[in-house]
């Protein structure tokens, strides 16, 4: 027999996992499959940063989807907590960026159209800087932005209640198990393959991070690639910074208990999650020389991940060409921000509510090419 559910969903992930909360919680009946460990790719490596108006120097579809989920965490959050009894490290810490030089100065101008949309943007003087930060900065740090409302999350802690709240909520969890492509039968997808059948679905959601593309036989593109982002946790005990820091080199992201995550890169190396020497060295030094008691922090670990980047940086959702297929995938650097409002949207589109226009993320936007142009993507930086 083929086992039957109301929506199916590959990957479980943030994005994955908080899908599947919020449609069990609209009485849906729902399957979770991942190819390993659930929450244990791109959400594990995440940094956890809250961050859109740092992130965006532009307005545009992205920002907008962006603000709109910043503004869900603090309740989103708060009711995962209760719900699993699980604290998830969300932090409203503020988030100042940085610049050394005038040419980095200026840029910090570039964020004065949000004061006017009505966003908190503090413009700081050098001798104001330290003390927004919690922290003696390097004194060649010139300027900064402070952003009030941005904030960090655990990502691990988050993923992990998300599961854990699915699981309470009835949801269905398959680990270990690759779906090897869709099971399509005319124009519309019944579920998906995997190793010794099928299992049948009214809905399959594609939310399998930098493994969305795993099926080549669709027939449009699905250009979702992997982009290596390497991490260093480091241990500042009471030196470590009271908000999050930003230059253009590198972030800070401060964790109640005195560690301090430094990233991150971009790298296009395929499927290697491999930490290397140089990277560390690099984010060390960047770190340092934004905050120099990281000089003399106990070195804590060094990780890697695999983020689902798109040729314009924006994330794939909403149905497709294919009927009862639908994606949520591809949000690259911002898929722990994007989580709470990804799964509103897309389970208003499963279940009959508001649903809300999804063009600008639609995977036909890509044609038959792969390809289409940025419209306000975050710029895609060495070190982010």
């Amino acid at each position: 027999m083929i086992p039957q559910t109301d929506v199916l969903i590959v990957g479980g992930g943030a994005i994955g996992c908080a899908l599947a909360r919020e449609l069990a919680g609209r009485g849906r009946r729902v399957t979770l499959l991942d190819r390993g460990q659930a929450g244990e790719e791109a959400s594990a490596a995440a940094a956890g940063l809250i961050s859109p108006q740092s992130d965006f120097r532009d307005p545009g579809p992205l920002f907008e989807l962006a603000l709109e989920s910043r503004g869900l965490y603090p309740e989103w959050t708060r009711s995962l907590e209760e719900e699993t009894g699980q604290e998830v490290g969300y932090r409203r810490t503020g988030l100042l960026r940085c610049a050394f030089d005038e040419r980095e100065e200026a840029g910090l101008a570039g964020f004065s159209w949000q004061r006017q949309r009505g966003l908190a943007v503090e413009p700081l003087d050098a001798g104001s800087l330290s003390s927004r930060a919690g922290a003696p900065l390097a004194p060649d740090v010139r300027a900064g932005v402070f952003f009030p409302d941005e904030g960090a999350v655990d990502p691990r802690r988050l993923t992990k209640a998300l599961l854990l709240a699915a699981r309470a909520r009835g949801v269905e969890v398959r680990e270990g198990e690759a779906a090897r492509r869709f099971w399509i039968e005319g124009v519309r997808c019944l579920g998906v393959e995997v190793e010794g059948g099928r299992l049948g679905a009214e809905y399959v959601v594609d939310a399998a991070g930098a493994w969305a593309g795993f099926d080549q036989t669709l027939p449009f593109p699905v250009p979702i690639e992997p982009v290596r982002g390497q991490i260093v946790e480091l241990d500042l005990g009471p030196a470590a910074p009271r908000t999050c820091l930003h230059s253009e080199a590198v972030y800070l992201v401060p964790r109640a208990d005195g560690r301090v995550l430094v990233g991150s890169t971009l790298e296009r190396v395929g499927y290697r999650k491999e930490v290397t020497a140089g990277v560390v060295e690099k984010l060390i030094d960047s770190a340092a020389r934004l905050l120099p008691a990281v000089r003399s922090a106990r070195f804590v670990t060094a990780w890697a991940g695999l983020r689902p980047g798109t040729p314009d940086n924006l994330p794939v959702l909403g149905a497709c060409a294919v009927e009862g297929l639908l994606f949520a995938a591809g949000h690259y650097r911002n898929g722990i921000l994007l989580a709470p409002i990804t799964a509103r949207l897309l389970a208003d589109r499963l279940t009959g509510g508001a649903a809300r226009n999804l063009d600008s993320f639609a995977v036909s936007r890509f044609g038959q090419t792969g390809r289409a142009g940025a419209t306000g993507a975050p710029p895609a930086e060495v070190f982010r």
